[in-house]
């Protein structure tokens, strides 16, 4: 018996070949508003708000000074024989010079005071003991002098730019006392200029007390 072959019609095949692009676009249209739908609910989810947080701290001050160099030692000596009525020691002499009239050992390096805080101070310096106590002996031919200066440029400023009162000159010899002497409003901490120098100068009499003697001298400062 016979097959019958039946051909589909070029209209069925025009009409399932529209049905599935509809579904694609139609699928594509629904993603598309799916995903509208999810970013907007997210939107109103999450606000894409905006919040900051903080860091909090304190830098205190610190006032500090320290002796960089602390020590002063002239080791043992006597005033030179021959009518010679005093030696002097000097601190601010440099080379042979800084010892006459006696054999004590030299020295040049003088005291040095460094502002190791964070901040500027006011210096005073006090000493211990005068000339008398220091060496005994006669009165006129004996001293004990201090000088004090800037070791690095600008360590020592007023604020004017000049000596304020109350305050004495840098670089002045001045006859040392226990009461204390105010000298700089304005001692620097910045490297590079926060170091000061002090020297020392003593006429020791011929006639001075045979000892092992020494001084303390103390730096008292306040934040400027």
């Amino acid at each position: 018996m016979p097959v019958k072959i039946v051909k589909k019609s070029n209209k069925t095949d025009n009409v399932l070949l529209v049905l599935a692009l509809v579904a694609v676009i139609v699928s594509v249209i629904s993603a598309g508003i799916t995903y509208n739908y999810l970013t907007a609910f997210r939107n109103k989810i999450t606000g894409y708000g905006v919040s900051t947080g903080t860091i909090n701290l304190t830098i205190e001050s610190t006032v500090s000074v320290n002796f960089t160099t602390n020590n002063i030692n002239w080791s043992s000596g006597t005033v030179t024989e021959g009518g010679v009525k005093y030696a002097t020691l000097n601190t601010s002499v440099h080379g042979p010079g800084n010892v006459t009239n006696g054999n004590w050992t030299g020295n040049d390096k003088g005291l040095v005071i460094e502002n190791t805080g964070n901040v500027n101070v006011s210096l005073q310096f006090a000493f211990g003991t005068n000339a008398g106590g220091l060496l005994g002996g006669s009165a006129d031919n004996r001293s004990y002098l201090f000088n004090v200066s800037n070791n690095e440029s600008g360590s020592c400023t007023a604020a004017n730019g000049s000596t304020e009162a109350g305050y004495l000159n840098l670089s002045s010899w001045l006859t040392v006392n226990t009461s204390g002497t105010s000298f700089c409003p304005i001692f620097r901490f910045a490297d590079g200029s926060d170091l000061m120098r002090i020297d020392i100068a003593i006429v020791i009499p011929h006639d001075a007390t045979p000892r092992s003697t020494n001084d303390t001298i103390t730096a008292t400062v306040a934040q400027s």
